[in-house]
């Protein structure tokens, strides 16, 4: 039994056309959100009005303001170019230009109001479901089963709650090795405000006091512990989502697994990264599928949770194809050329021989020599390189002119790059874990491996050194960084690792420059810091200097 689709095409177009109007606003600094899905009028006349209000929340991902302000996606391109993983190789158009020195105001007060207005999204619709099942029986097993398509949905609202705060944390908190490096610890680090759905209910609160950062790792571990609950018996119970854009609870238990990793909690990143892999029917990208997906189809099985882009849900040249395609009408084409670092693909090419994905990029060099290291075997329009034989670039009356590229927001990979690097860590207390972790990550490469080079033995070879604990760290970080490049994992893996790094001369601003995330000064250049323009807003905030000395 699916959920009802019920004017699903409607809502989810009415949704998404609101939430664009209201991005085009300058109030990003507002922390009462104000983007609702539809008028109240509207709403109580909804047939479906736990489906309405869930769909709204969803529609938030891909909302745009601007070029390089188009939801989640826009955010995973700044910390996947501010970490150094995705080069800017040159500009026409400026659009993310100023990424690569750091945050900026703009940058800043855009990730703030964008997590709280969905957090705003996502307490409003808590309020209308429990309004029609009783949450006080969630832990009763049968109770969830007989309300199941109620639970569902309640279980979709506090994931999505869960994933804008596990968000904001890794955003605008230094990682707990930062904080021990400080003086400090989560307990002691106030961190953001957190809202539930009672704030909301309660009109006249304008604002809240920063809480802990543990305090919000609690409230994620709430969240999403009863969200994949919830999701999991109304699953067991035959509800399941209707589309890749939901969360399910696969998507759920990923989601939990990679804030405790981003947490420093080993083995409850293991725990959730296991029960994802234990429990998913999702495959790893097999090896004869890497270079010819394209990373654009929301129906390729390994895909947990994507935007199936249409007519109505594109947004054009505001969107992450429209930015890094080079088959495409795009900024890419066009002169924007973002790649990856020079650095990162000479160690996929010169240190590891084996690894069929150093064709995920520099494609076209041969004969176009400007487009040098873009993503032109990973993030293309299909349709379009088939066409031109992957060989050559289209011109402009054969280019990709309609930007139906979908959207990969979680790939099944993550469940086992996760569960290996949860698993070297506890391994310093548990040599076995070492093996797990090895064996994780070899899920992964062995549908990496090229078969041309097979003979060569350099696979083989490079398992082989895995039984080194440095090796093993090493190569787990570097799946993380080529595995999921251009994913939006980027900055994460370079704060959590701590690891300095020196760029590729490919980047326009910051060529043959080391970035260290944790010296004293980058700590800061690679941590948000809460918006000043916050103060107006939220006036347990208006003290200034309380935020720039609450460290």
């Amino acid at each position: 039994m699916k959920k009802i689709m019920k004017s699903v095409k409607y809502i989810f177009a009415l949704a998404a056309a609101v939430l664009m109007l209201n991005a085009c606003s300058e109030k990003w600094l507002s922390q009462e959100p104000e983007g609702a899905t539809v008028t109240e009028d509207q709403f109580k006349n909804r047939d479906d009005m736990l489906q309405g209000s869930v769909y709204g929340i969803y529609a938030m991902m891909y909302q745009y303001a601007d070029h390089d302000v188009f939801g989640f996606r826009s955010i995973d391109m700044y910390g996947d170019i501010n970490c150094g993983d995705m080069a800017m190789k040159s500009w026409s158009y400026g659009w993310f230009q100023t990424d690569e020195m750091g945050q900026t105001y703009q940058r800043r007060a855009y990730f703030w109001s964008y997590y709280y207005d969905m957090i705003r999204q996502c307490n409003k619709a808590i309020l209308n479901i429990k309004q029609v099942i009783d949450v006080s029986k969630i832990d009763d097993d049968e109770y969830v089963k007989k309300e199941a398509a109620g639970c569902y949905y309640y279980g979709e609202a506090l994931a999505m709650r869960g994933w804008a705060y596990s968000n904001l944390i890794k955003w605008f908190c230094l990682t707990p090795t930062q904080l021990a490096m400080e003086g400090t610890d989560l307990e002691h680090k106030l961190a953001l405000p957190i809202y539930t759905e009672e704030v909301v209910k309660a009109d006249s609160i304008m604002g809240a006091k920063l809480s802990s950062a543990a305090d919000v790792y609690r409230r994620i571990e709430e969240d999403l512990s009863t969200a994949i609950r919830c999701l999991s018996l109304a699953e067991s119970a035959g509800v399941t989502r209707s589309l890749k854009h939901e969360v399910n609870s696969d998507v759920a238990r990923l989601i939990l697994a990679y804030a405790y990793l981003n947490k420093e909690d080993w083995g409850n990143a293991e725990k959730w990264a296991l029960e994802f892999i234990n429990n998913t029917a999702a495959p790893i990208l097999p090896n004869d599928k890497v270079l010819t997906t394209g990373f654009a189809n929301v129906d390729e099985p390994n895909w947990l949770w994507g935007q199936d882009v249409n007519v109505v849900t594109s947004t054009a040249l505001a969107s992450f194809f429209g930015q890094v395609d080079v088959f495409s009408y795009s900024y890419a084409w066009a002169g924007d050329v973002k790649g990856i670092d020079e650095n990162l693909y000479k160690e996929v090419t010169d240190s590891h021989k084996w690894d069929i994905r150093s064709q995920w990029w520099n494609n076209l060099y041969s004969k176009h020599k400007q487009y040098q290291f873009a993503p032109d075997g990973k993030f293309y329009s299909p349709s379009i390189k088939n066409a031109n034989n992957y060989q050559s670039l289209p011109t402009g009356d054969e280019i990709d002119k309609v930007w139906l590229c979908d959207q990969v927001y979680m790939r099944a990979e993550l469940g086992y790059l996760i569960a290996a690097e949860a698993q070297w860590w506890l391994g310093q207390e548990d040599a076995g874990k070492l093996t797990e972790s090895m064996n994780n990550l070899i899920m992964i490469t062995d549908q990496r491996q090229n078969d041309a080079t097979d003979a060569n033995g350099y696979y083989s070879a490079w398992k082989s050194s895995l039984s080194d604990p440095d090796v093993l760290f090493e190569e787990i970080r570097y799946n993380w960084r080529v595995e999921l490049w251009g994913e939006g994992y980027g900055m994460q893996t370079f704060r959590r690792f701590g690891e300095q790094v020196t760029l590729g001369s490919n980047h326009k601003t910051r060529g043959n420059k080391t970035i260290n995330p944790n010296g004293q000064a980058e700590r800061r250049q690679f941590t948000m810091e809460i918006p000043s323009g916050e103060q107006y807003y939220n006036p347990y905030l208006r003290d200034i200097t309380t935020l720039q000395t609450q460290d």
